[in-house]
C-alpha cells in the first residue's frame, strides 16, 4: 500500500505532466512543422487529450484528477450502498435528490483505490488521505491546464519516430488513449515524433472532424477547450443558482401571482390556493379559504445545466395538471420565482412567497 507522501507525489507528477512549455532547444525536424519533441505544443495537447479523465465520478469523490476504482462501499447521506461500476453513480444522484435542501455526504468504507490522470493506481487508506489528495489536485488545477475531453481521437493512430539527426528510427501504432499518453511521456530528450495524418477526432456535438496537420489539431483542440470552459463556467453558475432556488422554495408556501398561456390569463383559477414546496420534493396544495389540504399529488424538482429549471408534476386527473411542465427559471429572488416553459414560450408562471 502506497503511503500518503507517495500518493501526493504521484498526484503532483500526474498533474505536472499536463503542463509542458516549449524550450529554446526544441527543434522541428521537417519543413511542414509536424515533427515534435516531447515538449512541443502538439505533445502537450496530445497528453492533455489522452490523460485519464477523473471528472466523471466527481459527485462521488470530488476529485478532478482521480477516479474511484469500483467496486466500493460508501454511506451516501447515511445510507450504506455498494457501488459496483460507473452506472451505480445514478444511485448516488437519486440519493442526493431525495431531499432538496440538505448537505449531501459521501463516506467511503476504506481502503479504496483510485486511478490518477497518468493511469497509475494508488490506495487511499482513510478520509485524511482522500482529503489530502483532493487538496493536491485542487492546487494543481490552479497551475495547469485541464484535460481536454470534448474531442476524442479515433484510434488506431500511427506515429513516426526520429532521432536528433532527423533520421527515422521507426514507427508505432497507438490503439488507445492510454497508449498515446504513455508514448508521449516516454520520449527522451533526443527523441522526436510526428503524427501520420490524416486522423479523425469525434465530438458529441459536431461528429467527426478530419485533421491533416499539427496546426489543425491545435486549432480544433484549443477551440473545443475554450467552448468547453465556457460551458463549465455556465454550468457552475447554474448549479449555484439551483441551490439558491432550493433554499428559496423549500418548506415555504407560495401563491400563483401570475399564470399565462397563449395569451390567456388563468391566474384567478388558482387564486384560492397556496403551494408549499416540501423538502422531500412533494408539492402540497392548501385551500386558502378553508385552510384544508387538497387531496392531490404533486412533485417538483430543481435541475441545472447551463440554466436552472423547475419541473412541476401534478397528477393528470386534477385541475393542477394545467401547471405541469419543465420551466426555465428566468428570474429568482428571495420572495419570487418567475418561470417560462421550455417547450412553449407563451406559458409563463410567477410564484410569490406568502
Amino acid at each position: 500500500m502506497k503511503n500518503l507522501k507517495t500518493i501526493l507525489s504521484t498526484a503532483a507528477l500526474a498533474a505536472a505532466m499536463f503542463t509542458s512549455c516549449q524550450s529554446e532547444e526544441d527543434v522541428l525536424i521537417d519543413e511542414n512543422g509536424n515533427t515534435n519533441s516531447a515538449n512541443s505544443e502538439t505533445a502537450d495537447l496530445l497528453v492533455r487529450n489522452t490523460a485519464a479523465d477523473g471528472s466523471d465520478d466527481d459527485m462521488l469523490d470530488g476529485i478532478s484528477c482521480a477516479s474511484v476504482i469500483f467496486p466500493v462501499v460508501a454511506e451516501i447521506n447515511g445510507q450504506e450502498v455498494t457501488l459496483v461500476n460507473e452506472s451505480s453513480l445514478s444511485l448516488v444522484a437519486e440519493l442526493f435528490a431525495e431531499f432538496t435542501n440538505d448537505a449531501d455526504t459521501v463516506t467511503f468504507q476504506f481502503p479504496i483505490q483510485v486511478q490518477l490522470n497518468n493511469y497509475s493506481q494508488v490506495t487511499i487508506a482513510n478520509q485524511q488521505e482522500l482529503d489530502a489528495l483532493k487538496e493536491a489536485c485542487d492546487n494543481a488545477d490552479e497551475t495547469r491546464d485541464d484535460a481536454i475531453t470534448c474531442l476524442d481521437i479515433n484510434f488506431p493512430v500511427s506515429m513516426f519516430t526520429f532521432d536528433a539527426n532527423a533520421q527515422q528510427t521507426g514507427s508505432v501504432v497507438l490503439t488507445s488513449e492510454k497508449d498515446t499518453y504513455a508514448f508521449i511521456n516516454g520520449l527522451e530528450d533526443n527523441q522526436f515524433f510526428s503524427v501520420q495524418y490524416p486522423i479523425t477526432l469525434t465530438s458529441e456535438n459536431s461528429g467527426s472532424i478530419t485533421i491533416n496537420s499539427d496546426a489543425e489539431l491545435a486549432t480544433e483542440l484549443q477551440s473545443c477547450e475554450a467552448s468547453d470552459d465556457m460551458d463549465e463556467e455556465a454550468a457552475a453558475e447554474a448549479s449555484t443558482l439551483k441551490k439558491e432556488l432550493e433554499t428559496i422554495l423549500t418548506d415555504t408556501s407560495f401563491k400563483l401571482e401570475s399564470g399565462v398561456k397563449a395569451g390567456a390569463d388563468f391566474t384567478t383559477d388558482f387564486a384560492n390556493y397556496t403551494f408549499m414546496f416540501a423538502n422531500d420534493g412533494q408539492l402540497e396544495i392548501r385551500n386558502r379559504l378553508t385552510n384544508f389540504l387538497e387531496n392531490v399529488e404533486g412533485e417538483f424538482d430543481a435541475q441545472s445545466q447551463s440554466s436552472v429549471y423547475l419541473i412541476l408534476d401534478f397528477e393528470s386527473n386534477s385541475e393542477f395538471s394545467a401547471l405541469n411542465g419543465t420551466f426555465e427559471v428566468v428570474n429568482q429572488t428571495s420572495s419570487k420565482v418567475e418561470l417560462q416553459s421550455t417547450t412553449d414560450s407563451s406559458f409563463k408562471l410567477v410564484f410569490s412567497k406568502i
